[in-house]
């Protein structure tokens, strides 16, 4: 507890906030568990060295589990203590990246929102759903939100065919009770790859509301 009162880097937040004590061929040892969901590293800092007090392995495993924004938002704040409380207030959530909560509470903080980047991968392999499992798009979409759960491709693959199966019979149904017309629609066009697709589409009013739906897209063979 003494030693705790000297901490006051907002690395220390990321951690969880119960220190264990170890002996390592009989030197002390801090033990500092990583806070993340699913994750319980623990990091080892020798209290019988000069530099008893770095935190540089501290921060080496929080930047992969957490993301250096994360961490450089929350450096920003100034204060561990409202690192440390917003960090478990919100460290559950999936939609909300946490560098965005730590910007919101820091004076003058700007909102920064992801770029295109992952798209990249899927496009070029047109094998959408392996990019779940690539090293680096887990590490981007985990930056700040590490609890995030992300599904193995498999699981995506088995979850989409369903849902379109399920969507399709709603749909048949939907389109079989229906007693008028519905409008037919196509469209074509050439992507920049030089594929081309045709969509159909139908429209038909519902209590007063009108309804577009994609009954199918296809790729048009050379």
């Amino acid at each position: 507890d003494h030693a705790k009162q000297s901490w006051s880097s907002t690395i220390y937040a990321f951690y969880s906030g119960d220190i264990d004590i170890e002996y390592r061929s009989r030197k002390l040892h801090h033990i500092f568990i990583c806070a993340a969901r699913g994750c319980g590293h623990r990091v080892a800092r020798n209290q019988t060295t000069k530099d008893r007090n770095s935190t540089k392995n501290l921060t080496k495993h929080a930047k992969k589990c957490w993301g250096a924004d994360t961490l450089d938002a929350a450096s920003d704040m100034g204060s561990l203590e409202k690192a440390r409380t917003l960090l478990s207030t919100h460290k559950g959530a999936k939609n909300q990246l946490l560098t965005d909560i730590f910007k919101r509470h820091t004076p003058g903080g700007n909102l920064e929102y992801l770029s295109h980047v992952p798209l990249s991968k899927s496009e070029t392999r047109l094998r959408p759903f392996v990019i779940a499992a690539d090293r680096g798009f887990r590490y981007l979409m985990k930056s700040g939100r590490p609890t995030m759960w992300i599904p193995s491709p498999s699981t995506i693959a088995r979850d989409v065919k369903m849902l379109f199966s399920k969507t399709r019979e709603r749909l048949r149904d939907r389109l079989w009770r229906r007693d008028g017309c519905v409008g037919l629609a196509t469209d074509a066009w050439t992507s920049p790859n030089h594929r081309s697709f045709v969509a159909v589409t139908g429209h038909w009013e519902e209590n007063g509301v009108k309804v577009d739906c994609l009954l199918d897209f296809v790729e048009v063979p050379k």
